[in-house]
């Protein structure tokens, strides 16, 4: 198999589970980092054995040459941070969520790949986790019966962990995208990560899919879901409801399936905790393989574009007020009065 040199781009603690894994990637490489802050680049270089280190993103792209790079930042500039990488010869990009903010830099990002042949994958890492890679939820799926409900939760808002949730959700679906949704929304809170992953504090949304499966979704620091979970980043919650039975999935609690005519349940392991490394190792090693010419990413451009419209979709409903049919047409100018408008709501 080929050797892929990597870069990664920005130094913060997400990084550290971007970088570690690498120790166990026989077909990667990480050569270099990049930081606006050269003390934590330092630091970071020097924990994670890296040999190169720059604190200007253009001029580590034409010293290093690489073939992987690693967006560890936050949003906001993905598509400068995109269009770089592209212009530098780069092969694949790995952004972390979310893809975008803005309706228009998904369309930017769209254009950037198909002009430039790069791959574009975001590290929405938990579809390798085994549970959803090896299809053992999807397979419990297919023992309660015809689906017709599923209810998603997260604590986080639209923007942290919906993207998560909604891809997972997405998977659960066969990836088939919903075809209408309908929302509504309350509250900004801009302190802390928020000021970046911009989004209400408080969605509600419903889903329909083709076949008549309907989906709740619930982005909200008041969302139910995992019992005594305490951090939002933790809290990810699916109750999945077929004719013969339910699936529950708690992301750091297990999860179990029972069908009917089962005295029993089925149990099996969800933890953040025991899986995210093996999760980003193998979500780092499947784009080398997918250089190399193996089966796509899972979490490739057009399956972040289909979670990304469907959260889209939802701010078009609340600003709208109706349900709306998907994918969007949502603008950035109505982004951003709807954006406004729940701001001033918090005064209210």
């Amino acid at each position: 198999m080929a050797q892929y040199r990597s870069l990664i781009l920005g130094c913060g603690p997400r990084a550290r589970a971007h970088a570690e894994v690498y120790a166990e990637i026989e077909s990667m490489e990480l050569v270099a980092a990049c930081d606006l802050d050269e003390e934590r680049l330092q630091a970071f270089t020097a924990e994670h054995g890296i040999e190169a280190g720059f604190t200007d993103y253009e001029t580590a792209l034409a010293e290093v040459r690489p073939d992987v790079v690693h967006v560890v930042t936050q949003p906001g500039n993905r598509v400068w941070e995109a269009e770089c990488a592209a212009g530098a010869g780069v092969q694949a990009t790995i952004l972390e969520k979310p893809i975008a903010i803005l309706p228009s830099e998904i369309a930017e990002l769209e254009r950037i790949r198909d002009e430039s042949g790069m791959k574009i994958i975001v590290n929405c890492q938990r579809r390798y986790f085994p549970q959803w890679r090896d299809g053992h939820i999807r397979r419990a799926m297919d023992e309660i019966g015809e689906v017709y409900l599923v209810r998603a939760s997260t604590k986080g808002n639209l923007m942290s962990m919906g993207p998560h949730t909604m891809d997972l959700l997405l998977l659960l679906m066969d990836d088939v995208e919903p075809q209408a949704v309908w929302a509504m929304a309350w509250g900004v809170d801009e302190t802390g990560y928020k000021a970046y992953h911009r989004a209400p504090e408080h969605t509600f949304a419903e889903y329909w899919f083709p076949g008549g499966v309907r989906a709740l979704f619930d982005c909200d620091v008041d969302a139910l879901g995992t019992p005594e979970e305490e951090s939002f980043w933790m809290h990810l919650h699916f109750d999945i409801l077929g004719r013969e039975g339910r699936i529950y999935v708690t992301q750091n609690g297990g999860w179990w399936y029972q069908a009917q005519g089962m005295a029993e349940p089925v149990h099996g392991e969800s933890s953040w905790t025991n899986q995210q490394r093996e999760g980003q190792r193998d979500f780092t090693r499947a784009v080398a393989e997918w250089l190399d010419g193996g089966d796509p990413h899972l979490n490739r451009f057009e399956t972040a574009r289909a979670t990304f419209n469907a959260l889209i979709g939802a701010l078009q409903s609340v600003y709208e007020g109706r349900r709306v049919p998907l994918p969007p047409s949502f603008t950035d100018d109505q982004w951003r009065e709807l954006y406004q408008r729940l701001s001033d709501s918090n005064a209210g």
